[in-house]
């Protein structure tokens, strides 16, 4: 299975890595991390993750497209015409079309989300439908062959969910006790509608911040 991973400046790490991170577990997946350029690309934590492939020469058509999220790198990405044509042309040809987080606006930009199904970040979810995609609030949401997670944490899920599409149902639940995946939140305000109205409102100020272009 070829699997085309997006990376972008300050996109947010932990979009990318649980779900390759599960997805490294199947037999024969081959991921191409893919960049203008090779070689390192800088996260949003600061972490480096290294571009294998760049536009030119990442498979024109895999069985998988991935893209992950961001916060105003992301939106930025919706304004660069190549990075949305190279989004477009392996969606086209691609088996299946996915996303983590806001990686969903960017398919959503390229095209690929027209009439379907597609889970986003609960704080810019609703901006979905102004890509012809219909917003859905599901931690993992799949519509014929788009798949789509919700905000960051949500790629775990995802991933065993799409593992479990593609290798059945024993595999999923196997690559979940490798990954002793057993989370138990500490604060229970991990969605909107569980969180008091003050730790609401200081989330909602750090993402607008976070959205905005910088200085």
């Amino acid at each position: 299975m070829k699997i085309v991973a997006l990376l972008y400046p300050q996109m947010t790490l932990l979009d990318l890595v649980g779900p390759m991170q599960v997805w490294s577990f199947l037999p024969g997946a081959e991921i191409q991390y893919v960049w203008r350029e090779k070689g390192p690309v800088i996260t949003d934590c600061g972490l480096p993750v290294v571009a294998t492939h760049d536009f030119s020469d990442a498979a024109a058509e895999p069985d998988v497209l991935f893209v992950g999220g961001g916060a105003y790198a992301t939106l930025a990405l919706l304004g660069q015409p190549d990075v949305l044509a190279f989004v477009a042309a392996r969606g086209e040809r691609a088996k299946w079309v996915t996303s983590v987080c806001t990686g969903s606006l960017i398919l959503g930009a390229a095209g690929l989300l027209r009439g379907y199904q597609a889970a986003c970040h609960w704080g810019a979810r609703e901006q979905l439908s102004n890509f012809g995609a219909i917003p859905s609030g599901e931690r993992v949401c799949i519509d014929r062959n788009r798949m789509s997670g919700g905000g960051i944490t949500s790629g775990i899920d995802f991933g065993l969910t799409v593992a479990g599409q593609w290798a059945g149902q024993d595999v999923g639940k196997m690559l979940e006790l490798i990954m002793e995946y057993a989370p138990e939140p500490p604060f229970g305000s991990g969605r909107p509608e569980l969180a008091d109205a003050a730790t609401r409102a200081r989330a909602d100020a750090l993402l607008a911040a976070a959205m905005a272009a910088p200085a």
